[in-house]
C-alpha cells in the first residue's frame, strides 16, 4: 500500500506534462498541483476510504459515504484539500450523494467514460481477495466495485485483469507467467459475460511474449484505462526493483501519479520481499493518517489470512 502511495506522490508534481520535458528521481515540490513534496492525490484518497472500508466489513453504500466525504469535506487527504479528482469519479459520487442512485448504479455506463478512476484504487481488493480461489467469485467483487465509479465494460474488465494479475503475484507467480496464462483463464471465466468478454482484445497487446520489448515511445501513459494498463505491465516488465519501476513510471509522463501508483502497487507484489525506498516514504504527507488507515487493514487481513491457514 505504501509503495502505490509513494508512487502517487511521486507523480504529483509532473502530472500532465509532456514526456522528456523533465526528470524526475526523487521526491519534490510544487509543480502542476502546486503541492507540498510528498503529497498524494485522489488515487490515494480513494484507496484509503477502500482499505477502511475492508476493514470495517462495511456496504457500498457506506463506501460511497466515504467517497463522499472525500469530495465534499476533504477527508482522506494530505493536508485537508482535494484536488484533482477525475471527472468520471466525481460524477459518480455526485450522483450517489446529489441524485441518489443505487451505489452500483453511480458508475458511468458511457464508453468515453473509460478511464483509470477505478483502476487507481482497487489495490486493496487484491489482498482482501488473495486466499480466495474460486475467480468467479473473485470477478463478481471486482466488478461490483468497479461499478460504483465505472460501469462500460471496457473499464470493468481493465479492472479484472489488474486484480488478477496482483492476485497471482500475490501468490507467488511471476508477472510473465502471470501474463501468459491469464487470457486463456479469463476467456473462460467470461464465457457468459459476452459484452466483457468482446472488451479482452483491447488489452491483447500486453499478452504478447514479446511485449516488454516495446520501444518507450509507443507506450502511451494517458488517463485512458488501456493505455494506463498497458503502461504499467510495461514498466514493470522492464525493470527489476520497486523504485526503477516508479522513476521509469513517473517519467513516461502524462497521467503520472496514476501510472506511478499502479506501477509501484504492482512491483511490490512482484517484489515481494523488497519495500519501496525509505526516504521516499518517509517523506509522505499526513502519516498519522496513512497509518491510521493502512496498519488496522494490514492486520486484519493478516489475521484473516492465518485463520484460513490454521
Amino acid at each position: 500500500m505504501y509503495a502505490g502511495i509513494v508512487g502517487d506522490a511521486m507523480g504529483v508534481p509532473v502530472e500532465f506534462a509532456q514526456r522528456d520535458s523533465y526528470y524526475i528521481d526523487s521526491m519534490i515540490d510544487s509543480g502542476t498541483w502546486e503541492q507540498p513534496k510528498g503529497s498524494w492525490s485522489d488515487d490515494t484518497s480513494f484507496t484509503l476510504p477502500l482499505m477502511e472500508n475492508l476493514t470495517d466489513n462495511g456496504d457500498y453504500d457506506q463506501l460511497m459515504q466515504k467517497f463522499e466525504n472525500y469530495m465534499f469535506h476533504n477527508e482522506y487527504t494530505p493536508d485537508n484539500l482535494a484536488f484533482g479528482i477525475g471527472n468520471t469519479c466525481a460524477k459518480a459520487v455526485r450522483n450517489w450523494s446529489v441524485n441518489r442512485y443505487p451505489a452500483l448504479e453511480c458508475g458511468d455506463m458511457s464508453v468515453y467514460a473509460n478511464g483509470n478512476g477505478a483502476l487507481m484504487r482497487l489495490a486493496p481488493l487484491a489482498i482482501h481477495l488473495v486466499n480466495e480461489p474460486d475467480i468467479e467469485k473473485r470477478l463478481q467483487l471486482e466488478h461490483d466495485y468497479t461499478c460504483l465509479t465505472h460501469r462500460h465494460p471496457r473499464a470493468i474488465v481493465a479492472s479484472y485483469i489488474y486484480l488478477e494479475i496482483l492476485h497471482e503475484l500475490l501468490n507467488g507467480q511471476s508477472l510473465r507467467t502471470v501474463l501468459r496464462n491469464l487470457p486463456e483463464r479469463l476467456t473462460d471465466a467470461l464465457k457468459d459475460r459476452p459484452e466483457e468478454l468482446a472488451e479482452l482484445p483491447q488489452y491483447a497487446a500486453m499478452f504478447k511474449s514479446d511485449f516488454s520489448s516495446t520501444l518507450r515511445r509507443n507506450i502511451k501513459s494517458t488517463g485512458y484505462v488501456v493505455d494506463t494498463l498497458l503502461a504499467c505491465t510495461w514498466c514493470v516488465l522492464g525493470t527489476t526493483s520497486i523504485d526503477n519501476a516508479i522513476i521509469l513510471a513517473v517519467n513516461l509522463g502524462s497521467d503520472t501519479d496514476t501510472v506511478a501508483s499502479i506501477v509501484a502497487t504492482m512491483a511490490s507484489c512482484e517484489c515481494l520481499s523488497e519495500q519501496v525506498n525509505d526516504k521516499w516514504k518517509n517523506q509522505l504527507r499526513n502519516q498519522e493518517l496513512l497509518k491510521s488507515i493502512i496498519e488496522p487493514f494490514a492486520n486484519k487481513e493478516a489475521q484473516h489470512k492465518a485463520l484460513l491457514t490454521l
